[in-house]
């Protein structure tokens, strides 16, 4: 092949230019793109950094606060407590001055809803803005019962309540009474509102997304604004900042568990209180203005890159459309040449036809075929060669040929020599300048029709083969038990008559050669039944795989109650493709292994089910029994393999070989999943009826 065009080509200039000119004009387009995102990045972090502070220094700010006013209530518990200390203990200062004393307490300290206090019997002797009402006792509350199980003088904040007066939330602060005996004398409880550090604490929290939240440091909410129904009393112990080994101030992010939101949240620990304050952002909020400058900043740089691609697009034009016509030509000349030496070379034959059925292209092997080697079939009509060809139906070929059909045919051909031979046809009609050709691909099947003709023969004599072996083998087993019989009644009769004289030795042998005959025969039958399997091949037809179980647990109804075996059998059990016959006698074979090889230390059980898989059906039979070791997962499938000796276990080892058979003889398969000692499971499948 020669290429031409070589030296100062204008066309190699024009592409050196242009590659320069998109080479300058994405170097524009990235610089802006990368001072744009830099931009937006810079400005969001400031965004955040700036946040991140505030919240920081508000969450700290708000857990002095909250710090003091519990200090506060420890103050008033405390004094309550001292007050109620010494000799008589509570018994001794209960009186109704005692409320006055309370309220007088509490004076001054707006968070302080009530204060209380109870004997060891949980009995209110005294109470400020009658909490709890009436007096009631509080024997059963969680405060009160923690301090008369636990000894000592710990302040305990309780989790939040709700009043059986207004139906307000309180915060319980307890601290316990101790005699000097230091047995339980009650507790003091002072009543903490959590809407006053809600309606606090709402002024300085920001207005626009902004939330905060008390919690005690077990992760329990115990106050919030924006106020959040039914959460308060939750344990959020999957935030991030009750992880464990989290410091205890700092700053966290992510989605609020209440709202969902992505929250931007600063956090403090009270300090000398097992309590945590935080403060959070909405992000969506907090980054609102963010976003709208941001979205100025990509909408300049878009309409900066719009004009260079502008620009470079234009000025590209020209060369583009150069190099897409030079580029197509060359591909249209390629592809011309590798089809052209792809029909020149092909081994099948290759024929281009007209509407008048000559032929106008014929490659190398066609004419080798056909004419000969140095012969041509150019002009030819297709009745010259094909002798199934008839110009009558012509016109119906080209018909369907217009309608856009693809014929596939078998005719014969006749070589210039006068050979004839089968050929495969496939054609098409093909349009091009406004004319239509067909296009039409020969092979000469002549091997083939050989090919299939030996195989019909070898496939007759192996099936003459076969049947004569599975008669053989029937006809066989029944000659045998004949002779097998006679042994076996003379040896009976032997022991009958002569039994006495033979002594005990001489008895022995006749034993065995009865217990022979008897082996022999159980083989020679499991023998005719395995040859049985498939020996007539009825058509399979749907059956209820529930009546074929129904079927072989009936035949089995001796063995399972002399096993005492329980048989659970699944419901609704589907219908399957199936010979009856030979699907009862799959299902009596496997339920009866199961019977057989049952645990001699628990009572057998026995589980047949069915699943739908597509167009299978999974059928498995389980049991408790002693189990397979896997090794022997393949081998139990052939014919004659025992694992056990006969004087544990009799049988011929046919019977699992039986079950192989009829399922491979219904297009499916069958496997064993055992775990020794504990029992096996076998599976097979069979189409869906």
């Amino acid at each position: 092949m020669t290429v031409a065009g070589t030296g100062d080509d204008p066309g190699r200039r024009q592409l050196g230019g242009a590659r320069v000119l998109l080479a300058l004009a994405i170097s524009v387009v990235v610089a802006v793109v990368a001072l744009t995102t830099y931009e937006v990045w810079r400005q969001r972090q400031a965004v955040l950094h700036g946040a991140q502070r505030s919240l920081l220094s508000l969450s700290r700010a708000l857990a002095d606060h909250t710090g003091r006013a519990f200090a506060s209530v420890g103050l008033i518990v405390d004094a309550t407590v001292a007050a109620m200390s010494g000799p008589g203990g509570v018994a001794a200062r209960a009186s109704p001055a005692l409320d006055e004393h309370l309220r007088e307490r509490i004076i001054g300290t707006p968070y302080l809803f009530g204060l209380v206090v109870a004997n060891a019997r949980g009995e209110v002797v005294g109470s400020a803005r009658t909490i709890p009402p009436d007096r009631r006792s509080i024997h059963e509350r969680e405060s009160f019962t923690f301090h008369r199980d636990t000894p000592g003088s710990e302040l305990v904040i309780g989790g939040p309540s709700t009043s059986k007066i207004d139906g307000r939330t309180l915060i319980p602060v307890t601290r316990r009474l101790t005699r000097p005996d230091g047995s339980f004398d009650g507790v003091v409880l002072a009543a903490v509102d959590p809407a006053y550090f809600e309606s606090e604490f709402a002024s300085v929290v920001p207005t626009e997304g902004g939330a905060f939240a008390m919690f005690r440091t077990d992760a329990t909410l115990l106050a919030r604004h924006p106020a959040a129904p039914g959460e308060v009393g939750r344990v959020f112990a999957r935030l991030p900042i009750f992880a464990a080994g989290a410091p205890p101030r700092g700053l966290s992010r992510g989605p609020s568990p209440i709202d969902g939101h992505p929250r931007l949240i600063g956090y403090s620990q009270v300090d000398g209180y097992p309590l945590l304050v935080n403060v959070s952002l909405d992000e969506v909020q907090l980054l609102a203005e963010w976003r709208e400058n941001a979205i100025r900043l990509t909408l300049a740089a878009a309409i900066a890159v719009v004009v260079v691609v502008v620009v470079t697009t234009v000025l590209l034009g020209e060369i583009r459309r150069d190099e897409a016509i030079s580029r197509a030509l060359a591909i249209s000349e390629r592809r011309l040449s590798l089809a052209q030496f792809a029909l020149d070379h092909a081994a099948d034959m290759v024929l281009w036809v007209d509407r008048d059925a000559r032929v106008f292209y014929a490659n190398a092997a066609a004419c080798e075929r056909l004419c000969g080697a140095g012969h041509s079939l150019l002009g030819m009509r297709l009745d010259g060669f094909d002798l199934t060809f008839s110009p009558e139906h012509w016109p119906e070929s080209l018909r369907r040929f217009d309608a856009g059909e693809s014929l596939r045919f078998e005719t014969e051909y006749r070589t210039m020599g006068g050979e004839i031979f089968p050929a495969e046809v496939s054609a098409r009609l093909m349009e091009a300048d406004g004319e239509c050709y067909i296009c039409g691909f020969v092979r000469d099947i002549s091997a083939r029709r050989f090919s299939e003709a030996a195989l019909a023969e070898k496939t007759a004599r192996l099936e003459a083969s076969n049947a004569e072996l599975e008669q053989f083998a029937y006809v066989a087993s029944h000659d045998l038990r004949e002779p097998l019989r006679m042994v076996s009644g003379f040896v009976s009769m032997l022991a009958k008559r002569y039994g006495e004289q033979l002594g005990p030795e001489g008895r022995e042998f006749i034993a065995f050669a009865q217990d022979g005959a008897v082996r022999m025969d159980r083989l020679i039958l499991d023998l005719l039944e395995y040859s049985r399997v498939g020996r007539i091949d009825r058509p399979l037809v749907p059956v209820a795989l529930g009546h074929a179980v129904e079927v072989a647990m009936r035949g089995l109804a001796v063995a399972v109650r002399d096993a005492g075996a329980e048989v659970a059998i699944a419901p609704d059990l589907p219908v399957v493709l199936a010979n009856e016959e030979e699907l009862g006698r799959l299902m009596l074979n496997l339920i009866g292994n199961a019977l057989k090889y049952r645990h001699p230390e628990r009572a057998a059980r026995v589980e047949i089910a069915a699943e739908s898989r597509g167009d299978e059906v999974l059928v498995s039979v389980g049991d408790n029994g002693i189990g397979i070791a896997p090794q022997y997962f393949d081998r139990i499938f052939r014919i004659f393999q025992r694992l056990h000796s006969r004087e544990r276990y009799d049988g011929t080892g046919i019977g699992l070989a039986i079950c192989k058979k009829i399922v491979e003889r219904h297009g499916g398969r069958i496997w064993v999943e055992s775990v020794e000692d504990q029992g096996s499971r076998f599976f097979f499948t069979l189409r869906k009826g």
